[in-house]
């Protein structure tokens, strides 16, 4: 009997054991979550010129989940220290539209966290907006490899403190390339609010971290997925033409040629660009002047065609405004003249002229480029002299001839306005 109540105790024992230990493995997986949410800044992200969280929007679900298995064990929020909202606006539009945007932002995390969580002491809960976030702007600059211009970007970053003044640059900066891929793949990462939860213990848990890290690897993944939105206020002032899903693509340009012009010879040109690399030019030139009683005669009609080859790899030409950089060209043209200066004169019933050009255009205005041109060729003509007699009404036959020159045939300094259609992304009319 002595030895089934020993054998009944062991068994007893045996059980009782099993059972204590059976928790242990749970708590100490509840704990390493629990270590492993607390121990890192969350970040929450904004949609564009929002204060309002969206659970919805980029990594949110996740971050709330987290921020829940956290805050909702009451006896871990009582070694709760402080919980730090760090809050940023992107750097575009107006600056202090920015800083209310991001002071805004922090309310409504420490609203959100009041409420959710009524155990929480709100003392406890501390807003810190930071306004605008260049530092982390910097960071996904270096980081992201396809960013055109880069070093220019963070030449322009690092030299102008003066935000104002930088985000004018930046959106000049090689007619506002590397501005237009900044907007549409990183700002999108800076529109958040950050909290950093300190422990009253920090030999075991972690103390508040000094910056707020975005993960951008993890992100860029689903950055293709999240829309952009756009409103009318300061940090919306970006140009609709600028978002994606639409652009402006020239129909045409008109162009005069300012060295006529202050030459007292009205002209007119007309360039179609067909693609990303090649344009046809055609021109007009018309004065048509007698001056000082007959004393001198100006009067040219002639007109040309050209085509030219915009120069540049294909990454180039597709990152460049159209009709914009170098350029080289073939052209021909010809025409008719008078010319007279006082009393010797020479007429041509038909001239032309053919060559070779090379040129460069760039923006200077939102439809407005100017254009350097300047073409060496071949100029033939058959010419009759003549002089002026009887106070100029009289034009006396001297010789008929004819003239050839191979050089310089044409130079230009051009005022080029043009005139956009806006088309969608992938349009290739």
């Amino acid at each position: 009997m002595n030895i089934l109540k020993y054998i009944k105790s062991i068994k007893r024992g045996a059980v009782y054991c099993i059972l204590l230990f059976i928790p242990l493995p749970y708590c100490h997986a509840v704990q390493g979550t629990i270590e492993e949410v607390s121990g890192k800044p969350m970040t929450l992200y904004f949609r564009f010129s929002q204060s309002l969280m969206d659970s919805g929007y980029m990594d949110n679900g996740r971050m709330l989940r987290h921020l829940d298995e956290l805050l909702t064990d009451c006896n871990l929020c009582a070694r709760i220290d402080s919980i730090n909202i760090y809050s940023f606006a992107s750097p575009d539009g107006n600056r202090t539209y920015n800083e209310q945007l991001a002071r805004q932002r922090s309310i409504t995390i420490k609203s959100y966290l009041t409420w959710k969580y009524p155990h929480l002491d709100q003392y406890r809960i501390h807003s810190h907006p930071q306004g605008e976030n260049w530092k982390e702007l910097r960071q996904l600059i270096i980081s992201d490899k396809k960013l055109p211009y880069k070093k220019e970007v963070l030449q322009i970053i690092d030299c102008y403190k003066n935000s104002e003044q930088c985000k004018a640059l930046l959106k000049k900066l090689h007619n506002g390339i590397p501005y237009r891929y900044i907007h549409d793949h990183l700002l999108h990462y800076l529109r958040n609010a950050t909290i950093c939860v300190a422990w009253i213990k920090p030999d075991t848990l972690p103390a508040l971290p000094k910056a707020a890290r975005i993960k951008f690897d993890s992100l860029k993944k689903e950055s293709h997925r999240i829309p952009q939105f756009t409103s009318g206020t300061t940090e919306r002032n970006i140009s609709l033409s600028r978002l994606p899903g639409k652009t402006k693509r020239p129909l045409f340009a008109l162009k005069t040629n300012l060295l006529f012009n202050i030459a007292l010879m009205p002209n007119v040109e007309i360039e179609v660009p067909i693609g990303k690399r090649w344009s046809v030019n055609g021109e007009y030139m018309f004065p048509w002047w007698l001056l000082k009683d007959n004393r001198y005669c100006l009067e040219i009609l002639s007109g040309g065609l050209e085509g030219r080859y915009w120069l540049g790899n294909s990454q180039n030409r597709e990152q460049r405004e159209v009709l914009t950089g170098h350029f080289v060209g073939l052209y021909a043209g010809g025409g008719k003249y008078d010319l007279q200066w006082k009393e010797n004169g020479y007429q041509g019933e038909f001239f032309i002229a053919a060559g070779i050009s090379y040129g460069w255009a760039t923006r200077i205005a939102r439809n407005l480029h100017l254009e350097l041109n300047i073409g060496i060729g071949l100029l033939r003509t058959d010419y009759r002299h003549y002089h002026a007699q009887n106070n100029y009404q009289t034009l006396l036959w001297q010789e008929n001839g004819n003239y050839t020159w191979f050089g310089p045939t044409k130079a230009k300094i051009s005022l080029v306005w043009l005139l956009n259609r806006k088309v969608k992304k992938g349009d290739t009319k």
